[in-house]
């Protein structure tokens, strides 16, 4: 199956190209396209540099998924590392659970704008957790890495910057506190700019679709307590008609192994929340308590 959009990978020049213009004429009956312009950073280049060397598009699909589980775990062990969280076997351990998380394993074949956000968190929070770095160097940082995580999805790439905001204001009150912020949210700006203007046009010119194919009471019916918990409650992973939409959504959402392997993980992440002797517990309690309500 391709990924995402099938022109990205097929034909990525002559997908960039259409960027320039709101309006897409040879889509149907012409229309103006959906966020396309997310695609721009960082999916296109490495498409574009794909076909280039003459990657089959199905090895190219398989290498981006791999990069991004590789880049979701490495972020992961390294951000561990420097906060100081558990042993080095729980930290890989804890690495490979966040990479393999069923929200991303979900979606990672066939939407993987969606899990890039999620893989390129701990890397923007890196910067931020380094005492060494000046405020200005460390929010500078941060934010030239957030246009990797494209802009394709728009409540994907927000929701992945919370826990980095949470962060910072988590910190204790002073100077360094202050600069950080004052660093940082500008940073954001510019740093998503370039996906959210043209979303604002296509919010005042183009149509609201989302209530035929996405209403609200369709994409939370499915998300319970516990799904939530285990990364299992993205409403497009139960879709089968008579064959899985998505056959890995399909298994996160009923295959018992999973189930059960994915419920004790989360398990294990609430019992680590309530040691007191966890470092940055209160930055990760608040993490959770936010995405909860």
């Amino acid at each position: 199956t391709f990924d995402t959009k099938l022109g990205v990978v097929v034909d990525p020049w002559r997908f960039l190209g259409d960027l320039g213009e709101l309006w897409h004429s040879r889509a149907g009956f012409g229309g103006i396209a959906d966020q396309y312009v997310g695609y721009a950073v960082p999916m296109l280049p490495y498409y574009g540099a794909a076909d280039l060397l003459h990657v089959p598009v199905w090895l190219a699909e398989r290498l981006w998924l791999s990069l991004i589980v590789a880049t979701a775990f490495w972020g992961a062990l390294r951000l561990a590392e420097r906060l100081a969280v558990g042993s080095p076997a729980t930290r890989l351990l804890g690495a490979l659970a966040y990479a393999l998380w069923p929200t991303y394993t979900i979606v990672v074949g066939s939407t993987s704008a969606a899990a890039l956000p999620g893989a390129l968190l701990p890397w923007v929070l890196l910067p931020l957790t380094n005492p060494r770095l000046a405020p200005r160097i460390a929010a500078a940082r941060s934010a030239l890495l957030i246009p990797l995580m494209g802009g394709v999805n728009a409540a994907s790439t927000l929701a992945s910057l919370l826990p980095v905001g949470l962060y910072l204001l988590s910190r204790p009150g002073g100077p360094r506190k202050r600069a950080l912020l004052a660093w940082w949210i500008p940073g954001v700006i510019l740093a998503t700019a370039w996906w959210i203007v043209p979303l604002l046009l296509l919010g005042t010119f183009g149509e609201n679709f989302m209530p035929y194919v996405e209403s609200s009471y369709t994409t939370t019916t499915t998300m319970s307590a516990t799904e939530v918990l285990r990364g299992g409650g993205n409403w497009v992973g139960y879709l089968n008609f008579g064959e899985a939409w998505l056959p890995a959504g399909w298994t996160v959402a009923t295959a018992t192994v999973t189930i059960l392997g994915s419920a004790l993980a989360a398990a294990l992440g609430l019992a680590g929340l309530a040691r007191r002797d966890l470092p940055e517990r209160r930055w990760l309690v608040l993490t959770v308590l936010s995405v909860a309500l």
